[in-house]
């Protein structure tokens, strides 16, 4: 028990060396013994006069003081700390350098100096206790000393020297300590600092690693950070002191493992901190492959110097770059997309719009039926540009589709858009085409089944140079993992024998503007086209090629399986669309009086013409400033204003905001070719009816009686 608590609570509580230090510091100490041993024998034999009478006990005590300290070497070696020898060699020390000053003549021999050595020597190699117990020693030992060598010899004892001996034993150990502690509180202090810049390079997100040279010259890492775990997925720690290569790939190890030993090559004289870079390719626990740019700085760690290591992870920088690009692509795209969307809305509802008033003006049955046609192309091509805008939108591919169309109606429209396809295929190209009927019904729309059957169709076009078949199979697929029990699922293939796809390509194919067919003007969209409608959908799609053989696109779409929910809700909208025509039937007989804004004047003809029609009589203006004008002017002579969204001077939201300042019921219906914008909830908000352009007869009935109704 007082060994251990020697050891533990008062050698090693004030020493500051660590087990190396300590073990090579005893050995330092005791060759210095035998030196100071050996001149002090040759000092007495050649200065002290009373060295012959006691020559036979000094050489004994000195051969006894020689083999003590000679078998002390090994003995250190194999025990660090021994509570005895620490105690037990100052005491030899002390008895020793006081009887060879009493042969030299007592308190007055120079001798007396030696005793300060061992006083700062135990202080300085282990601490302020083996200071204290050294001064004890030493003070306690000149005191016997001198009482010594005047009861039982013949020597004079100088007491104002030896005053001042006994003054210097406890003022200069004394200096020492307070100097001592000084020394303690800024190793303090600094390894605080050491700790607390660890402490923030642990909590820091910059991956860190340190590192060290073995023996072999090796570098090998000390410490690395949470970052740096979390990059490599704790590869770092799965070893004790692992070597660097184990972060870099087996390539780059060796240029790694370089690179760091070059951090240690200058003269650690005159390190220089100026940080060196070395880009490498790394390599997590999983595998995957990293980008990094390793930075390394050299740095004083406590006695030896360590190798700082930074790693940036170049991967992720360029992931950020690739996605912030994607934004300003997508962002460029919507914008563009958005503009030529409205502007062909104004284009279909002129075109339309016309149509329809000439078919209210024709008693012509043939003519009729032509204006029918041109109507239904416009709303073929109001549905197209919509799509269109949804793709175009920068939404995720997961985005769940709020589209579906019955089985039953399937087959007849994609019959007709794959025979105006035909009409469009050079003459040395066959077009076949099976389509199972009756379909299921499926989450999508008719026309998203169009566009990916048109894009599929161009594309096998592209690939054939020659004489050559496209062949289109469309039916129900039970065995898929997409279908249900009772629900299959839609399989399309489209299958041609042209070019075909190279294996290196596979993987790029689905890319936008990636094409093989510049020549052929292919723009690269075209897959890229089909594989969002089909991921938005949640179907998937399948590709096989062989060379200058056949390639097969397989397409597979979702069962609609409505919930008891969904039902219930499907046949209140039925509901409520049938007592909706009959309201359009009641108030067909008119009555009322609208004011039409839009600051294009063939749409003031075309909104103007359909409500004369349904006897509605109606004033125009171009803007929403005049409008406001005119509604304040002539106050409650208007039961119903219909006006556009993007107007010069005021907007539609604008106009709409000062209206229901002063009045709250007055009805409004707004028409825009910006149906997407979601700054129309504001109008919704202000108890507005939105309808998107282009319209037709039948939806203008429909949104007026909606909003009158309101």
């Amino acid at each position: 028990m007082l060994k251990h608590h020697i050891i533990e609570n008062w050698l090693l509580k004030h020493s500051q060396l660590d087990d190396k230090s300590l073990l090579q510091s005893q050995i330092d100490q005791a060759y210095a013994r035998l030196a100071f041993a050996c001149a002090g024998l040759l000092y007495l034999y050649l200065h002290a006069d009373a060295f012959p009478h006691y020559q036979n006990i000094f050489l004994s005590l000195t051969v006894v003081y020689f083999i003590s300290t000679l078998l002390s070497i090994p003995a250190i070696q194999r025990t660090t700390l021994s509570a005895y020898r620490m105690l037990l060699f100052p005491l030899l020390d002390t008895f020793v350098v006081c009887f060879a000053m009493l042969i030299d003549g007592g308190p007055s021999s120079g001798l007396y100096f030696i005793l300060l050595v061992i006083i700062f020597g135990n202080s300085f190699r282990f601490g302020n206790a083996m200071l204290w117990y050294s001064q004890l020693t030493s003070l306690v030992g000149l005191i016997l000393m001198t009482l010594y060598a005047e009861n039982s010899t013949s020597l004079v004892i100088d007491y104002t020297l030896f005053t001042w001996q006994t003054g210097a034993l406890l003022v200069i150990p004394l200096y020492i300590y307070l100097i001592s502690n000084k020394a303690e509180d800024a190793l303090q202090m600094q390894t605080e600092a050491e700790e607390s810049s660890f402490h923030l390079m642990d909590k820091g997100p910059l991956p860190i690693f340190t590192f060290e040279l073995d023996d072999n010259q090796e570098p090998q890492i000390m410490y690395t950070n949470a970052a740096m775990q979390e990059l490599f997925q704790h590869k770092c720690d799965l070893l004790i002191k692992p070597h660097v290569n184990i972060i870099a790939v087996d390539e780059d190890a060796q240029e790694l493992v370089n690179f760091c030993r070059s951090i240690f090559n200058n003269d650690t004289g005159k390190q220089k901190q100026i940080a060196q870079n070395i880009y490498i390719r790394g390599q997590d626990s999983a595998g995957n492959i990293l980008k990094l740019m390793c930075s390394a700085i050299l740095m004083r760690w406590r006695s030896h110097w360590i190798g700082v290591c930074f790693v940036f992870d170049v991967t992720q920088r360029e992931t950020m770059q690739e996605e912030l690009e994607s934004v300003h692509r997508y962002a460029y795209m919507s914008t563009l997309v958005a503009g030529i969307v409205h502007d062909f809305r104004n284009v279909l509802t002129n075109m339309i719009g016309y149509a329809e008033v000439m078919q209210m003006n024709s008693n012509n049955s043939a003519e009729q039926e032509q204006l029918e046609a041109i109507i239904a192309a416009g709303e073929r091509g109001s549905e197209l540009i919509t799509h269109l805008l949804k793709l175009g939108n920068n939404k995720p591919d997961s985005e769940t589709a709020s589209s579906f169309t019955p089985g039953h109606t399937l087959a007849q429209p994609l019959e007709h858009i794959i025979g105006l396809a035909r009409l469009q295929l050079p003459q040395y190209i066959q077009l076949q085409c099976y389509i199972q009927n009756p379909l299921h019904d499926v989450s999508i729309s008719t026309t998203e089944i169009e566009q990916v059957l048109l894009n599929l169709i161009n594309n096998s076009t592209q690939a054939i140079s020659k004489t050559g078949h496209i062949e289109i199979l469309i039916r129900n697929e039970t065995k898929h993992r997409l279908a249900k029990p009772e629900h299959p699922c839609i399989m399309i293939q489209v299958t041609d024998n042209g070019a075909g796809i190279a294996p290196e390509n596979f993987e790029t194919i689905f890319k936008p503007f990636w094409t093989s067919k510049s020549k052929q003007g292919g723009s690269g969209l075209g897959l890229t086209m089909v594989e969002r409608i089909i991921k938005r959908n949640h179907g998937c799609i399948e590709v096989q090629s062989t060379p200058n053989q056949s390639t097969a696109f397989t397409i597979y779409l979702p069962p609609y399986i409505p919930t008891p929910e969904q039902t219930a809700i499907n046949q209140q909208n039925q509901n409520r669309s049938e007592h909706n025509i009959s309201d359009q039937q009641l108030n067909h007989a008119g009555g009322y009086h609208a004011l039409v804004v839009d600051d294009v004047p063939d749409i003031l003809k075309i909104h103007q013409a359909m409500l004369a029609h349904m006897k509605i009589t109606s004033e125009t203006a171009g803007n929403g400033q005049d409008a406001l004008a005119m509604i304040q002017q002539q106050k409650n002579s208007f039961d119903l204003i219909i006006t556009d969204y993007k107007m010069p001077v005021m907007d539609g939201l604008k106009l709409i905001k000062h209206i229901r300042e002063f009045d709250d019921t007055l009805p409004i219906l707004m028409i825009s070719a910006f149906g997407e914008d979601h700054q129309l909830q504001q109008a919704i908000d202000y108890n507005v009816t939105v309808l998107n352009k282009p319209i037709n007869m039948d939806k203008l009935k429909e949104a007026i009686v909606k909003t009158l109704a309101k």
